[in-house]
């Protein structure tokens, strides 16, 4: 490769391993998941000049959630005050701590996700593509081809993630420890007043009977 030829290289930071993926081959590295100084250290010695990071964030270590902007809420300000407090509300940490983001539309529910601040601050100095959680990085693969209704469950690292969508409108987000997937489902279906839609998606192992399986992005 030229050495002025910007080289992509993706990071995938899990529960506990850290590791690169260039092409086909993947390196795990020395520096542990929750060490970002560390990664931060050992990515500066491995990494070429002109990488650029596409990092795939496990859902162990960031927080993705639904907003709903209440009527007559447009300016991005407010929507920012609405996503840390919603943030707030939800997980109960403090909004400073996080990097809140948001995919920005005032006339339907918004996806949202949090990212540590320290983690997000390690890779400052590093050429990004992108910094998305697990989850988001899937939900954008697969959504364009799913079908108007249905709900799908991304189970890993002991954290269960619940999106249920009606007349192609997300309707819920949840994320929460635990597998109790069943039981979750029950009563999000029961607040919302919908039945359990045909159309089942699952991500992970241990995959229950009538769910059909979604691969996670590269």
């Amino acid at each position: 490769m030229s050495r002025w030829q910007v080289e992509n290289i993706g990071v995938d930071i899990g529960a506990h391993a850290i590791a690169l993926r260039r092409g086909a081959q993947r390196t795990t590295l020395k520096a542990l998941g929750g060490d970002w100084a560390a990664m931060k250290a050992e990515l500066a010695q491995l990494l070429p000049a002109r990488a650029r990071l596409s990092v795939r964030v496990a859902d162990c270590w960031s927080r993705t959630f639904l907003l709903e902007p209440p009527a007559g809420i447009s300016g991005l300000r407010d929507c920012r005050l609405l996503l840390a407090a919603r943030f707030e509300t939800l997980y109960g940490k403090a909004p400073a701590d996080w990097l809140l983001q948001a995919d920005w539309q005032a006339d339907a529910p918004m996806l949202a996700c949090a990212i540590p601040r320290g983690l997000r601050q390690a890779l400052a100095g590093f050429s990004l593509a992108r910094v998305l959680p697990a989850l988001l990085q899937d939900w954008n693969r697969h959504c364009a081809a799913l079908p108007a209704d249905g709900v799908w469950c991304a189970a890993a690292d002991g954290v269960v993630n619940l999106l249920l969508w009606h007349k192609a409108r997300l309707q819920l987000v949840r994320q929460q420890p635990g597998q109790d997937v069943d039981g979750l489902l029950a009563l999000e279906l029961a607040r919302l007043g919908l039945v359990l839609p045909a159309a089942r998606f699952w991500s992970g192992p241990a995959m229950p009977a009538g769910w059909t399986q979604l691969e996670a992005a590269a």
